[in-house]
């Protein structure tokens, strides 16, 4: 019992005192950092990258929509299976024109079925 409660002591001071420096350590890095950043140096850098990234907005924005309609061309182009078609539409490899209404055969729920006969 004496080693738990000398543990918790020691924890618990090393709480106390970490808690106390880490805090001035955290307040010191946090004043340089704001120091830093309103350097008129620093601000001149970020007004320059921020006007190069509006120059190139418009440039970036239509080629990222160029390679989404290619990537969106190139998704409707495979089967839904997965399965490559190597550049022939299923219609086609269907032998039937795509304004062609798909063939539809039916069944009755009784034909194709077996009766068993019991034993």
């Amino acid at each position: 019992m004496q080693k738990v409660l000398i543990f918790a002591a020691g924890a618990a001071a090393g709480f106390v005192l970490g808690t106390r420096s880490g805090r001035q350590t955290y307040e010191k890095m946090r004043h340089q950092s704001l120091e830093l950043w309103h350097n008129p140096t620093v601000q001149e850098k970020v007004s320059e990258a921020t006007e190069t990234v509006k120059d190139k907005a418009p440039q970036v924005q239509h080629k990222v929509g160029e390679l989404a309609k290619k990537a969106t061309h190139r998704g409707a182009d495979t089967s839904a299976t997965g399965a490559p078609t190597n550049g022939v539409s299923l219609e086609d490899a269907a032998g039937r024109t795509p304004t062609d209404p798909p063939t539809v055969t039916s069944t009755s729920p009784t034909e194709g079925k077996h009766t068993q006969s019991p034993n």
